[in-house]
């Protein structure tokens, strides 16, 4: 059976050190259309990051595709390393 079922991690690296800030679960078909599962988690990153006003540093994001059918179960599509310049709450709110 086809699932689009999906987990996105995203970790704080900290002085080499990583810690994860936020992980969900859902059903969508978004990493395997349009630029790829690649831009799909930069663009999950980025809007998460922004929403929740996060601190300026390094991320990683993390998507796979929670296959029951394929071994390993967590089949990873794409792995992103990105440096967030930090949310600007004044620009946001004058959109």
């Amino acid at each position: 059976m086809w699932t689009y079922l999906h987990r996105v991690e995203l970790y704080r690296i900290v002085r080499g050190a990583r810690s994860l800030a936020w992980s969900e679960e859902y059903d969508d078909h978004g990493p395997w259309v349009c630029g790829g599962a690649v831009e799909y988690a930069a663009t999950v990153a980025e809007d998460y990051l922004a929403r929740h006003h996060c601190p300026a540093g390094r991320w990683l994001v993390i998507v796979r595709w929670l296959n029951p059918d394929a071994e390993p179960e967590r089949t990873r599509l794409a792995k992103v390393e990105m440096t967030w310049p930090g949310a600007n709450p004044v620009t946001e709110a004058a959109g």
